[in-house]
């Protein structure tokens, strides 16, 4: 996996357990990564307006990612707006 492009799975475990620390306790509990295809990181969020704010948010957040798994693992943050049907 890791020839075509892929992160290592330690990446994806290391980015989903330090979500928190990466969003900030708040922002982690709206926008909740979910997994990694390629060098895309895709989280999802319950309504559009948290899209936006990600889109806003997406570079910050690549460079907090690059300092937690290293450089070019992660290039890209795409939102997927899934409501939460069971709150």
């Amino acid at each position: 996996m890791a020839d075509m492009g892929a992160p290592e799975i330690d990446a994806t475990t290391e980015i989903i357990k330090a979500w928190p620390e990466l969003m900030g306790p708040e922002l982690a509990t709206r926008v909740q990564a979910v997994a990694v295809k390629g060098s895309v990181l895709l989280v999802r969020v319950e309504d559009p307006a948290w899209a936006s704010q990600i889109t806003w948010l997406e570079a910050q957040l690549l460079e907090r990612i690059e300092g937690l798994v290293g450089p070019g693992k992660i290039t890209k943050v795409q939102v997927r707006v899934r409501p939460n049907e069971y709150r």
